[in-house]
């Protein structure tokens, strides 16, 4: 199995030698000093990318978004992205590891719609809080530079403000007010995330969440508009259009790998939900 497109971790960046569990760095200076950097690839880590000025196209998972000033956008392990920028392009890249937010504040990068989630955009304006935004990522890029005592300490508070500021400002914009169906919708997504290989019934993950599967139904219908096997698909073929993309394992191979029975059970599944077959949508990409 062959990757074909790059996985960065945090030292790519950094230069250590070991390790690293957080990286900073001006936008513009990326794109200008790291070469291919603009190219489909993978990281494993957390990104939160902040653009300030510029315009341009920003690909994830497949889905592209229309870059402007004062968006931030959210980056979870194992998402594929990639970018076209205009040549004036600034704003920030804060790259982190998952457990160096965990140590302090177990479970919360969980929570955050942006991460996660392959239902709700990894994308929220700013326009209306530009200032709080821009001091932030001042501060926390300035902290960053200057080694100081517990550097760490006090760059993950930033990182947290920055963080919390930002769900604060995207839960005004969730379909619902009614936190608890946000907070089950969270819960079975991480379900899928960990399970979608082996469990494919929807009653086993209502279970799971001691639910009805009627009641996971309607939840998943009034907060996204989905059915709960819906959101199961979805996960499922993100899986497949990344194996199609990343590996040169052959279909057959990848049917095998996401565990249908037979190769035509899943040329047939993902026809159904793409339109188009496997080997259609790899050649397409290929292209492009």
């Amino acid at each position: 199995m062959k990757p074909t497109y790059p996985r960065y971790h945090l030292n790519n960046f950094s230069g250590e030698e070991k390790e690293s569990l957080f990286y900073m760095t001006r936008l513009q200076r990326l794109v200008k000093d790291f070469k291919g950097i603009n190219k489909a690839h993978t990281h494993s880590f957390y990104l939160v990318m902040w653009i300030t000025k510029g315009k341009g196209i920003h690909t994830i998972d497949f889905k592209s978004y229309q870059v402007k000033g004062q968006q931030l956008y959210f980056l979870t392990p194992g998402q594929v992205h990639g970018w076209e920028f205009s040549q004036d392009i600034e704003g920030y890249n804060l790259y982190f590891d998952y457990n160096f937010f965990q140590s302090r504040y177990p479970g919360r990068l969980l929570q955050y719609p942006f991460f996660h989630s392959h239902q709700h955009k990894p994308i929220l304006e700013t326009d209306f809080d530009r200032n709080l935004t821009a001091n932030l990522f001042d501060y926390a890029y300035a902290e960053y530079k200057v080694k100081r005592v517990q550097q760490g300490e006090v760059f993950l508070s930033f990182l947290h403000i920055i963080l919390e500021s930002a769900n604060r400002l995207y839960q005004q914009n969730l379909p619902i007010g009614d936190s608890t169906f946000y907070d089950r919708i969270m819960q079975y997504e991480g379900l899928i995330e960990r399970h979608f290989i082996e469990i494919r019934d929807i009653k086993t993950y209502a279970a799971l969440m001691n639910i009805s599967p009627n009641h996971l139904n309607h939840i998943c219908k009034l907060v996204l508009g989905k059915t709960a096997s819906q959101l199961y698909y979805d996960r499922m073929m993100i899986e497949a259009k990344r194996l199609l993309l990343h590996t040169e394992l052959t279909i057959k191979e990848i049917g095998f790998q996401l565990r249908f029975e037979d190769p035509s059970y899943f040329v047939r599944f993902f026809k159904k939900h793409s339109q188009i077959t496997p080997q259609e949508f790899r050649s397409r990409m290929t292209l492009v």
